[in-house]
């Protein structure tokens, strides 16, 4: 097993609401980077299935122990990623398990569901399951390449996370800030909350604001940081 799965943690970052107040966390996993002296992301798409499944079960596990702590400041959500191809009994008993003592503590669980993860129905059965668990289910990264309209008209979403590429196009003309809007109201219309992610300037900001989006999550407010900056 590599050592990438063996020594990643949990950071969690700030889902802000329209209030400017804290209405949650996104989980992510960081690595030790022995050359930057610092903590890193992980490229999930570059894992194998078995360093994938490890990393995932070590990550859930880890914020399972976390949540009392992320409960004292709430009522929060609690986004996870969630890959539905991951066949593990293991896994699967570890999300239902992490629903079950958030129900308890009053967290809401949020399950991004990754840009890359196939959605063949044999894999969207997970994804209900979860959900008639009481999971609310997130479109994550939606507008990059990989992830489409055709992704999000696979299955019905309760969240719809914009990938960060779209609040930069819609920065740089009106007509691209128009089109934002719009899809956000249209978004909206149809039942979804909508988080504006990579925002990372007081510009950002003010963007994010103008676009109407439920969530504002980025730099701007905070980057991930270990549990305790936050409990």
């Amino acid at each position: 097993m590599s050592a990438v799965a063996d020594v990643a943690v949990p950071f969690y970052q700030p889902i802000i609401g329209r209030d400017r107040r804290v209405r949650g966390y996104e989980a992510l996993a960081r690595r030790w980077d022995a050359v930057t002296q610092s903590y890193q992301g992980i490229d999930f798409a570059s894992l194998g299935q078995d360093e994938s499944l490890h990393l995932d079960i070590l990550m859930l596990r880890a914020i399972m122990g976390d949540l009392p702590a992320l409960a004292k400041g709430g009522p929060y959500a609690l986004s996870i990623n969630l890959n539905p191809a991951i066949f593990s009994p293991t896994y699967q008993t570890l999300l239902l398990r992490i629903l079950a003592q958030a129900r308890q503590l009053g967290i809401t669980i949020w399950f991004e569901v990754l840009e890359h993860a196939r959605l063949e129905s044999r894999y969207r059965a997970l994804i209900e399951e979860l959900r008639a668990h009481g999971a609310h289910i997130a479109c994550d990264d939606f507008g990059s390449l990989a992830c489409n309209f055709q992704r999000l008209m696979a299955l019905p979403y309760d969240i719809v996370k914009l990938d960060r590429s779209l609040l930069l196009q819609a920065a740089r003309t009106p007509h691209a800030c128009k089109m934002l809007t719009g899809l956000v109201a249209y978004l909206q219309r149809l039942g979804m909350a909508v988080v504006c992610e990579g925002v990372e300037t007081q510009s950002h900001i003010e963007l994010a604001n103008g676009l109407g989006c439920d969530y504002q999550q980025g730099y701007a407010y905070a980057r991930p940081s270990p549990l305790s900056r936050w409990c």
